[in-house]
């Protein structure tokens, strides 16, 4: 798996050895993150970043946003995931909304991190697949589907398509170019939308060969997992 350098922390942060951890700040006016020592880009990080899709990573790099309606225990793996991983001193906040729940942190050490780091687009750019997700192992990469297409994927009613759905022709490709490298099969469509300016990009997933691989992706969501177990039984899966 892919680790990052020391060096690389140093182009951005100031770099304090603490125990067997990294302390990164900026200043002295921002609190810092903590990171193991060595920070390796694995099926944690993978998944957070599989979870921004639903987030955002707000244009002045100061604060970290997630929302969710469909499932609130993606609240609480986001959460736990910003803790184990970066141990912010800033305080991990959370809101209840009329759809749902959301979380957030001010921090601008951590926005940093997943900015220049982990290459997470800012919420005035295109929502990309980070570029080391592609160079990751397999199970990274499957982490990383796995939390995506919670976050924004679907099961057809007739139980004959797997789909995907973005608003950005940019990330659409980059999910079609990472199942291919999973061998799965897809197909890349875009469908205007009635009474809005922009349309949706679909990524779709066909045929039984293709489920079966999908397997290995799955479904968390529970509305989405017992239609996915619903697909499986109607193939023989």
């Amino acid at each position: 798996m892919i680790s990052i350098s020391k060096k690389k922390l140093k182009n951005y942060f100031t770099v304090q050895k603490v125990h067997n951890v990294y302390s990164l700040n900026l200043s002295e006016n921002t609190k810092p993150i903590y990171i193991k020592r060595p920070f390796v880009l694995d099926e944690n990080v993978a998944s957070l970043a599989g979870l921004m899709p639903d987030g955002s990573l707000i244009r002045d790099l100061m604060r970290i946003y997630f929302h969710q309606k469909k499932d609130l225990s993606k609240i609480e793996l986001f959460n736990d995931l910003v803790v184990e991983l970066f141990s912010p001193k800033s305080t991990v906040l959370r809101k209840r909304d009329k759809s749902g729940q959301q979380i957030y942190i001010n921090s601008k050490s951590l926005a940093w991190f997943f900015y220049y780091i982990l290459k997470i687009p800012k919420s005035d750019e295109q929502m990309r697949v980070p570029r080391w997700i592609y160079k990751s192992p397999r199970k990274v990469k499957i982490a990383y589907l796995k939390q995506a297409f919670d976050m924004e994927g679907t099961i057809l009613k007739k139980l004959t398509e797997i789909r995907f759905v973005s608003k950005d022709q940019l990330f659409a490709k980059d999910m079609k170019r990472l199942l291919k490298s999973l061998n799965i099969e897809c197909h890349l469509t875009y469908a205007p939308r009635n009474k809005q300016s922009s349309g949706q990009y679909r990524v779709s997933i066909y045929r039984k060969e293709n489920f079966i691989k999908f397997k290995q992706i799955g479904f968390d969501i529970s509305s989405l997992k017992m239609r996915f177990n619903s697909l499986l039984e109607k193939y023989g899966i």
